[in-house]
């Protein structure tokens, strides 16, 4: 019986019904395999191995006794832990790679979520995204808004909706809201505003560059965010031409940098999004009738 390792955030910050890192190891079990789970900085490189604090993961999400292991004991390790992709992070990262290049099979590759930001991997195809700007000069970010009337504002390094706002040029609040935007001290990204999220954020789940479920999110009546942390609707629908022109544009791209499961977010025609850390979904997908996405994603990497 082979062994899955899934480096997550802590077991009861793991939401049943709703987190994909509980669908995936499911799916483990469900196939015959053993799930394990550990933590982001509780690994250690020591002699010529990287070795991991591995517990038991099953569905009464009990924290049991674990043992430091060699990591190469795991067939399949899967990164699935929350940004902000920090010093720790990034440490667990290099510690990856370095493990990958003794054959450890890591999803999503670790070398690229090195480098594989949530929101500037956009910024690759600039024909499929709304208008743009990255930057942490209060003065262009307040000109932008102007220039488009309303307009979204995101930080880099988050996740779940957490600091996504909408600007308008008529708010008196604007120069106090991006203030408080750029008060890490580090560079935003700021969109002109698509009009079409009245319709909803689609979320399209790929699996090794193929658009395998979409979700449709629409906010809430108390809220402009779409995302379902924070209570939008997620219906299941399918496949829209426009979701497969982009994922045609960009599956490549993901497939070449070892980004084998992802989940882009579209608004209208617009890419907004391309999530690479620890991408959601499937559970609502598969609730609402749709295919198991988990249990496709760990038979297509057996089979690989």
């Amino acid at each position: 019986m082979a062994e899955h390792l899934y480096i997550c955030d802590p077991l009861d910050q793991l939401v049943p019904g709703a987190d994909t890192t509980l669908a995936f190891a499911r799916a483990s079990r469900e196939l015959g395999h053993q799930s394990n789970w550990c933590l982001m900085h509780e690994l250690a490189w020591e002699g010529d191995a990287l070795w991991a604090q591995i517990r038991p993961f099953d569905d009464s999400l009990s924290v049991q006794a674990g043992d430091w292991r060699k990591i190469e004991t795991q067939a399949l390790v899967f990164v699935r832990t929350d940004p902000p992709v920090d010093a720790s992070y990034l440490a667990a990262l290099w510690l990856l790679d370095a493990a990958a290049t003794q054959g450890l099979r890591v999803v999503n590759n670790a070398r690229s979520l090195t480098w594989a930001n949530e929101k500037t991997l956009i910024l690759n195809f600039p024909e499929l995204i709304p208008t743009t700007l990255v930057s942490g000069d209060a003065d262009r970010l307040r000109e932008f808004v102007q220039s488009h009337q309303r307009a979204v504002i995101k930080p880099l390094d988050g996740n779940g909706g957490r600091g996504v706002l909408v600007l308008d040029a008529q708010d008196k609040n604007l120069n106090a809201l991006i203030d408080l935007s750029l008060a890490p001290g580090v560079p935003v990204m700021i969109q002109a505003f698509v009009k079409e999220v009245a319709e909803g954020d689609r979320r399209v789940i790929l699996i090794d560059g193929e658009p395998m479920g979409v979700l449709n999110r629409v906010a809430g009546p108390t809220d402009h965010r779409c995302n379902m942390h924070v209570g939008a609707r997620a219906d299941w629908v399918p496949l829209s031409d426009v979701d497969r022109s982009v994922c045609a544009a960009i599956g490549p791209f993901l497939k070449r940098h070892g980004m084998f499961f992802t989940g882009i977010d579209i608004i209208g025609d617009r890419l907004t999004e391309i999530n690479v850390t620890s991408p959601t979904g499937v559970e609502e997908i598969r609730a609402a009738g749709g295919p198991d996405l988990a249990a496709l994603t760990i038979k297509l990497l057996l089979e690989n």
